[in-house]
């Protein structure tokens, strides 16, 4: 939230530039943030069986030997070599070098790596918006961003996503970072539980899809996640109110994406003014916020084509 007003929509890229002077306000009240949800992991597929043992050649028995175990989820295991056989149809006993156990265990990488791949450029993705230096961190204060151009911020990271452009994968991603409150109006909400904050009830996944955000309340941060194909927009951060409040943010959506298709990372605020990270949050596992700023992160959890 801001002090100062204004309507523009600006677009720039997230650039920290050199420290400015500005006044900091503050507020009065300490409020507790959210939780989060966990991230699931994947497992690689199960090792390949190396080749056939050797035939018998004439009238010697070849020998037998075992395939190599693949290390981890389907490396090409080596089959062994058939025996040699002696004098009559010995030829015929080197048939088990044919059996080569590598083309099976390369197969076995699919869990770990196959789909997961195509976003893997979405992996990880990330925009902070700090405040200029030595900002207040008293209970609801407010600073100015770091980076500015006509009176507000707009911080973006694009990435386009792998894949068959025919195909739509359902890409599940764990969203974490620190924001101030965003009101959507329409949209789709999937969780509508709740958490109490302040003696309000706050949403305990802000996540909408689709809806708009008033003029009037642009001035409120808000953080969301545009894709190209299917088109549509998803907030990360509409707690449903307003206010000089910051929470954290930590859980897991699962979002239709487009093999090809362009996905972003966007922060935007109307005015020149955000809330402090007051609480001083810190999330296990990623980098703490830029001098009491605000910020969103993205990692890519499972992926799964339809």
């Amino acid at each position: 939230m801001k002090t100062l007003g204004s309507t523009q929509k600006p677009i720039v890229q997230l650039a920290l530039l050199g420290a400015l002077t500005v006044a900091c306000s503050s507020g009065t009240e300490s409020p507790q943030g959210g939780t989060g949800g966990q991230m699931n992991t994947s497992t690689g597929g199960a090792a390949s069986t190396g080749g056939s043992t050797g035939q018998t050649g004439g009238t010697s028995t070849g020998g037998t030997s075992t395939g190599g175990v693949s290390a981890t989820g389907g490396a090409a295991a080596t089959g062994g070599n058939g025996g040699s056989g002696s004098t009559t149809g010995g030829a015929s006993g080197h048939g088990g070098m044919t059996a080569t156990g590598g083309a099976g265990g390369s197969g076995a990488q699919g869990g770990a790596s196959g789909d997961n791949a195509v976003a893997a450029a979405l992996d990880g993705i990330r925009i902070d918006d700090p405040f200029t230096p030595n900002p207040s961190t008293a209970s609801m204060a407010t600073c100015q961003h770091l980076t500015l151009q006509n009176g507000g911020f707009m911080g973006t990271k694009q990435v386009t996503m792998g894949g068959s452009p025919s195909t739509t994968y359902d890409v599940t991603l764990r969203i974490r970072g620190i924001a101030e409150t965003a009101k959507v109006n329409g949209g789709t909400t999937a969780d509508v539980s709740t958490f109490q904050y302040m003696s309000m009830p706050f949403r305990k996944v802000p996540f909408t899809v689709g809806g708009t955000v008033a003029v009037d309340d642009q001035d409120y941060e808000q953080w969301r996640i545009n894709v190209s194909k299917p088109k549509e927009v998803y907030t990360l951060n509409d707690y449903g109110k307003l206010g000089h409040y910051t929470l954290k943010l930590d859980y897991q959506v699962t979002i239709p994406i487009a093999g090809g298709a362009t996905v972003s990372l966007e922060g935007f605020d109307d005015n020149d003014h955000l809330i402090v990270d007051y609480e001083k949050y810190m999330i296990d596992g990623i980098n703490p916020p830029m001098n009491w700023g605000q910020f969103a992160q993205v990692n890519v959890v499972s992926v799964k084509a339809r």
